[in-house]
């Protein structure tokens, strides 16, 4: 399980906990072309120019996707992000 936690300056920390299911659920749709071609329909083809292709990234492998998740349970406790921000705010990202 993937934990963010921040940390207000004046308001007390929360958790978000983002499970290896839900990371596995949003691979999967990710790596789907309907995503792609929802995305370039609704989103990319608003702010390209009509002489511009839309674009749809090579294929996502889901089951790389999968051997990647598989492989962050080994480094659990390993924190990949620690942002700490003037104002007081901190982020961290742990695995």
């Amino acid at each position: 399980m993937i934990k963010v936690k921040v940390k207000l300056k004046d308001k007390p920390a929360f958790t978000v906990p983002l499970p290896y299911l839900l990371l596995r659920t949003g691979g999967w749709i990710v790596s789907s072309r309907p995503f792609w071609k929802l995305i370039n329909s609704k989103v990319v083809k608003e702010h390209l120019d009509e002489n511009e292709k839309s674009w749809i990234p090579r294929s996502i492998d889901r089951r790389e996707i999968k051997e990647l998740l598989k492989t962050i349970r080994q480094y659990k406790g390993l924190k990949i992000v620690e942002v700490k921000d003037k104002d007081g705010t901190e982020v961290v990202v742990k695995l």
